[in-house]
């Protein structure tokens, strides 16, 4: 039986039925004749992530945002980050076309939405294996040129970043207070080094440097957000998308999710990032860097076990901390 959208709310129930095309195809339609989007018969479901996510005819993408997983601010924003990206962005967004939502506001979520245009491309995810070595060389060295640009944006307009590192301490002095009930609950990383957490992160204000180069980071960029196409074997980068988790930071979130899963730990990539980001002062930066993935929001040790044996058999976490972000080693 299809839900109705009201009962997303339950954890359960949006789980099973969040990205059903069943269950969202009048709504997406409703949306579309809203904003004279014709024709809107051929509904299919995007890559899962977050919220649900539909392509429309091969022309346009609407996400809506539930109230569950932060949908609120998520919502806020990637509809604020859309608006202030620049013509000359260094890598193509897809250009926000719409946004509403889609009930009117009462005792229910209202599900706000955004509408996209779509790119015709697939996730660097979904063919990984397929793209060699200097198509990543060369989308690490992009996407340090890209992120550096995001940092200088002017965020003075924008009342949602106001609070800038302010709004980032205080955002690590609660990951870090729930750090070590987190990967208790997650158990992705071995006991033995759950049991090293408190004595090893850095303290918050080393991690909220002022002087380290600092602004709007994306903090999400995974393999699933990365938009292209394989040309005779070769990559070639179409878009990036999906900023909802954006906030204001520096340089060590926004690379925990880059490095473990879009780098996959492959550190020669790492530095590509770094020596196009332009990061000079680089003391301790395995320390800050694995301390930053530690206070990460999302579990992103979930995806280490593949890919590093030393994963398993580090003994500290410094002895991890090498294995995954010292260049030099």
């Amino acid at each position: 039986m299809i839900p109705e959208v009201d009962q997303l709310e339950n954890i359960d129930i949006y789980r099973k039925h969040f990205m059903d095309s069943a269950l969202w195809q009048p709504h997406v339609q409703t949306v579309c004749r809203r904003h004279g989007l014709y024709p809107c018969q051929q509904v299919r479901a995007g890559l899962a992530g977050s919220f649900p996510t539909f392509i429309v005819e091969d022309r346009w993408v609407i996400k809506f945002f539930g109230q569950l997983f932060g949908g609120e601010l998520a919502y806020a924003t990637e509809l604020q980050v859309n608006r202030i990206l620049p013509p000359d962005f260094a890598v193509r967004v897809p250009a926000l076309l719409y946004s509403g939502s889609l009930l009117e506001h009462g005792l229910t979520w209202s599900w706000p939405y955004l509408i996209f245009e779509y790119l015709p491309s697939i996730s660097i995810g979904e063919v990984y294996e397929q793209v060699n070595f200097e198509d990543r060389f060369a989308l690490a060295s992009a996407l340090g040129k890209v992120t550096r640009q995001m940092q200088r944006l002017s965020l003075d307009e924008v009342p949602l970043f106001r609070a800038g590192l302010d709004a980032y301490a205080r955002f690590f002095r609660n990951q870090r207070a729930k750090c070590l009930a987190n990967h208790r609950q997650w158990q992705s990383l071995p006991g033995h080094l759950i049991d090293q957490l408190e004595e090893y992160l850095l303290p918050v204000e080393t991690l909220v440097d002022p002087l380290v180069p600092h602004g709007l980071i994306h903090a999400d960029i995974t393999r699933d957000h990365i938009l292209g196409r394989l040309e005779a074997d070769r990559w070639v980068t179409l878009g990036l998308i999906d900023f909802g988790d954006a906030r204001v930071g520096n340089v060590f979130y926004d690379l925990a999710a880059l490095h473990i899963d879009l780098f996959r730990c492959d550190k020669r990539l790492l530095r590509a990032y770094l020596d196009a980001y332009g990061l000079e002062d680089r003391r301790q930066f395995a320390r800050k860097a694995m301390s930053a993935a530690l206070l990460h929001e999302f579990n992103i040790f979930s995806l280490m076990g593949n890919m590093k044996p030393q994963f398993y058999t580090a003994s500290t976490l410094a002895d991890l901390a090498e294995v995954i972000w010292d260049i030099e080693s």
